[in-house]
């Protein structure tokens, strides 16, 4: 059954068809190398979703620090009263140009600047925000109307607070 190949000497064709038949994985390695695989899983994921939690935290808190700082300017380049107002899922800017001097209500003819509803499980805690209302609005000046602090909250209850107690709108992060 030996044949001769050129330059590689007597071949027997019986060993290639085996090797043809043993080619690929057996179950066996495919499953030690899912078990494997879903152990480093198991030590992996559950700091990633921490991580990716308290993320979300902190770029809804940003997020909303830099759209209250817009309502800011936006006030003072308009010389208009701009609201803000706070829900538990998010939260709308819009200026106010209502009746004696600005009603802190939305009127169909008021423009919104901002409507942000929050994702990947952040909130605002209204029970811990301490604006009258859930509102606070700056005035041509820049000036805030209505001081307070305001909590966001994600899955885990890690909490990060936006500081607005300052008279003259400066905003910081606790």
């Amino acid at each position: 059954m030996a044949q001769d190949l050129k330059g590689i000497g007597p071949v027997d064709w019986r060993i290639f068809r085996m090797m043809r038949k043993n080619s690929g994985f057996t179950a066996f390695e495919v499953a030690v190398t899912l078990a494997i695989l879903a152990s480093v899983a198991a030590f992996v994921m559950p700091p990633y979703l921490k991580w990716l939690r308290d993320h979300r935290l902190t770029e809804a808190t940003s997020t909303i620090m830099a759209d209250i700082e817009m309502a800011k300017i936006t006030a003072i380049r308009e010389n208009a009263f701009v609201v803000v107002q706070f829900a538990d899922n998010g939260y709308t800017i819009f200026v106010d140009n209502g009746v004696n001097d600005g009603d802190w209500n939305l009127d169909s003819d008021e423009e919104i600047l901002r409507d942000r509803q929050f994702v990947g499980g952040v909130r605002i805690n209204l029970a811990q925000t301490t604006f009258a209302s859930y509102q606070t609005r700056f005035n041509g000046r820049g000036r805030i109307g209505n001081q307070g602090t305001l909590t966001l909250v994600n899955l885990e209850g890690t909490q990060k607070q936006v500081d607005m107690t300052n008279r003259f709108g400066r905003i910081m992060i606790n």
